[in-house]
């Protein structure tokens, strides 16, 4: 996977220089969030799927809502220590998004809003080498369409609301 264009290269450092800090890295299924995390930051993620997988190998979906309370529960708890946390998500939802940027606010903490936008196609067949790998279920290809629209329409939305917001594309 190749990151092709920073809207604004500084910001991850920018980032990465605060000391209260919420980010939110957004985009559609099998976009390449966590992948984008992993290669910029070094700062502690709540990930909802990695909770899932925890509480069921199986990966079965039923477990989704236990998974997103424990996810809150991570953040709330980051937020009241005043320790920087990232989370990756669809940000399909984008009240949902509002009021975790809200909270983190709340609690004295810088936001970053980050879009890894995907073309659907790519995210499409990633997520189809995915599940023949094993390494998650297979998502459909409508869910990933929409997911991927509705994280550009989050992004757009919020993006003048937070402290730090650029879009990555790959």
């Amino acid at each position: 996977m190749n990151f092709k264009e920073f809207l604004n290269e500084s910001i991850i450092s920018d980032i990465q220089k605060e000391e209260k800090i919420f980010l939110l890295i957004i985009g559609g299924s099998a976009s390449g969030k966590n992948y984008f995390f992993e290669r910029n930051f070094k700062m502690k993620l709540v990930d909802v799927d990695k909770i899932l997988k925890d509480l069921d190998s199986s990966q079965d979906r039923t477990f989704l809502s236990k998974a997103i309370a424990k996810a809150n529960e991570e953040l709330d708890k980051s937020f009241r220590e005043g320790i920087s946390v990232a989370q990756v998500s669809t940000g399909a939802g984008t009240t949902g998004v509002k009021n975790k940027l809200k909270k983190a606010e709340q609690f004295g903490f810088k936001t970053g809003l980050i879009l890894v936008d995907t073309d659907p196609k790519v995210a499409i067949k990633r997520n189809k080498e995915r599940a023949n790998s094993g390494s998650q279920k297979l998502i459909p290809d409508w869910k990933i369409e929409k997911t991927n629209k509705e994280a550009r329409e989050t992004f757009n939305e919020l993006k003048s609301s937070v402290n730090f917001s650029t879009k990555v594309r790959n």
